[in-house]
């Protein structure tokens, strides 16, 4: 109780988790030869503030997304940018990636496939079951099966040794897997089969899509791309399908903005 760093690491690493970086940006290290926080205060502030509250991780959360920061939009501003473009002071929310296991589930929500059954047996291979990627099964040493392969292509943290925050790297095979994938196109056939089901034609389906995905209306310019898309001749994957695909594999959709 008496130690200084102990809530001021518990702090930070809360942070972490919801805006993508600590106050200090080194989590494992506050020694010298660690990251200043970017803001002291507020990191000293908070810390004295969870031991007040009875080191209550529920009311720290509360705290953190009542706030006005948290609240920001990711909005551009090209005076904030050119002044502090690492975004170190926060003027806007911080774009960043879905970690793969959210990313997964959101694929077969979307889709309709989502096994929603909490509890039982682990699943060994996550890309051929649709429950939650919680429910996969992992070696310690991360080398033995394709489950363990897919969730490396996406960042997933070696499971055999401790990881303060998860990396973020964009590589090739991240969209091949997209292109590629039986997983995605299974994804994408079930989307199309829901869409199809759900919606009279293609312009209101193309509406659906977007609301469904990236929770918001398609422009008047995406709509007449789709649509252009899906008018040109079937071939051997039905149109439908691939236009699915696309959405799923969009930027946009593996984003939390």
């Amino acid at each position: 109780p008496e130690n200084p760093l102990t809530a001021r690491v518990m702090v930070n690493r809360i942070w972490l988790q919801h805006f993508g970086q600590g106050l200090v940006r080194s989590p494992s290290n506050f020694g010298v030869i660690g990251q200043k926080p970017t803001h002291p205060e507020l990191l000293d502030w908070l810390a004295a503030t969870f031991i007040e509250n009875g080191w209550s991780m529920k009311k720290l959360h509360r705290q953190i997304m009542l706030s006005g920061t948290w609240q920001q939009s990711s909005a551009y501003h090209e005076e904030s940018y050119a002044k502090d473009g690492d975004n170190r002071f926060l003027w806007r929310m911080n774009p960043r990636r879905l970690d793969v296991e959210a990313w997964r589930d959101s694929l077969l929500a979307v889709s309709g496939d989502l096994d929603r059954r909490l509890g039982g047996a682990p699943d060994e291979h996550v890309l051929e079951s649709t429950r939650r990627t919680i429910y996969g099964k992992l070696s310690r040493n991360f080398d033995r099966s394709v489950s363990e392969e897919f969730l490396r292509i996406f960042d997933f943290p070696a499971p055999r040794s401790t990881s303060a925050a998860r990396t973020r790297s964009t590589v090739p095979q991240q969209y091949l897997f997209m292109l590629n994938s039986p997983f995605m196109i299974a994804r994408a056939k079930a989307l199309a089969a829901r869409l199809q089901g759900e919606e009279k034609d293609d312009p209101t389906r193309i509406t659906r899509a977007y609301n469904l995905l990236y929770g918001r209306p398609p422009t008047k310019e995406e709509t007449e791309i789709g649509l252009g898309f899906l008018a040109e001749k079937e071939g051997k994957i039905p149109r439908f399908q691939q236009y699915a695909q696309v959405l799923l594999s969009a930027h946009e959709f593996i984003q939390v903005r």
